[in-house]
């Protein structure tokens, strides 16, 4: 099933592709997208279509901060009732917890989590269903770090911003939304903050927010995430720190085994296809987009050492991850997935 969002994120790419030289119409057309979507924000379209776009944008264009800029053209409301529920929020953490719980509202591709350690949080995010998502992912995260720099006091800063992609020739655009401390080819994509911002008051608050949850509850109920799209959520965060078993799983799911595996087998799969289909998505991605050593890879696709990832690799693709063509090389696999985390954080539960 094809991963939707909502077509408020293509808001003001006609002005930034005619910027950039390109004709708007016919990019969209050449990804299957109905131009009409640019002027219906709550049509739901294609979240693969998206990404493809956004990636063509910034080929024909040559403009590799494509996304960035679109982001910097954006306003706070571009998610809709997902960023009415999170203005309305209390705390940047609270904030930040209604954006995982309702993100399925604006866009289903995307899985965003919060972890802490110490006296770190790091908001965490990672795209499902496409292969390429340099721009996908710069947008997201400046969307993201300028929403809670709207939310917090003018002061705030994030520690760091972080993308698991390589570092682009110009980084200008970059360092004019995040500031001078980002870094490239990072074990994680998310923005890095002091665990005590969480708890940070929001400028936006006004006491409506249980007018808010109950308008975006209302929307939601049809939306609710499938279980496999629940497991695909929690093999992301726990595939890097060795714990991604199915007896886990179903345990931050509140039920037994048997019904995980029931309820996968009635949407069509199983708990072995789901981890492999985000295994064979992020393997390509992570090889091409910085050149990691395999054993780092190895964990963060949850094998426990290099020698058995290669072995999967080579089995999945009919070739030795030392062979690095183009991540478009690799045929996606027909179902979303997803995966990644870092090392250095306590596993969650």
């Amino acid at each position: 099933m094809t991963p939707l969002v909502r077509s408020a994120a293509l808001t003001n790419y006609a002005s930034v592709a005619r910027l950039a030289g390109l004709d708007p119409l016919r990019m969209l057309k050449a990804v299957g997208l109905d131009p009409a979507c640019l002027e219906q924000p709550d049509w739901k379209i294609s979240g693969p279509a998206v990404g493809r776009l956004l990636e063509d944008s910034a080929r024909r264009s040559g403009w590799q901060d494509f996304g960035l800029r679109l982001a910097e053209s954006r306003p706070f409301s571009v998610a809709g009732p997902l960023a009415l529920v999170a203005r309305e929020q209390a705390t940047l953490r609270q904030a930040i917890e209604a954006y995982m719980r309702y993100m399925h509202l604006h866009n289903e591709s995307l899985h965003m989590w919060l972890e802490e350690n110490g006296r770190t949080a790091v908001i965490r995010t990672e795209y499902l269903g496409s292969l390429e998502q340099r721009q996908s992912m710069e947008l997201t995260l400046a969307m993201i770090h300028r929403t809670i720099q709207q939310m917090l006091p003018e002061h705030w800063r994030a520690r760091s911003v972080c993308f698991m992609h390589a570092a682009p020739a110009d980084t200008r655009t970059a360092r004019r939304i995040f500031g001078p401390r980002i870094e490239y080819a990072a074990p994680l994509n998310g923005i890095v903050c002091a665990a005590s911002d969480l708890a940070a008051p929001l400028a936006s608050y006004a006491h409506l927010e249980r007018y808010a949850q109950q308008y975006v509850e209302s929307m939601s109920t049809s939306a609710a995430p499938s279980v496999g799209e629940k497991v695909r959520h929690l093999a992301l965060t726990l595939l890097p720190f060795g714990q991604c078993t199915l007896a886990r799983i179903a345990g931050h799911l509140g039920v037994d085994e048997r019904t995980v595996r029931r309820h996968l087998r009635h949407e069509g799969t199983s708990y072995n296809e789901l981890l492999n289909q985000i295994r064979r998505e992020l393997a390509p991605r992570y090889l091409d987009s910085a050149q990691r050593r395999h054993a780092e890879t190895a964990l963060l696709l949850g094998f426990n050492s290099a020698s058995a990832f290669s072995r999967w690799f080579r089995q999945a693709f009919g070739c030795s991850p030392s062979f690095r063509p183009p991540v478009s090389h690799f045929v996606p696999p027909a179902k979303p997935k997803a995966c990644v985390v870092m090392t250095w954080l306590e596993p969650p539960g």
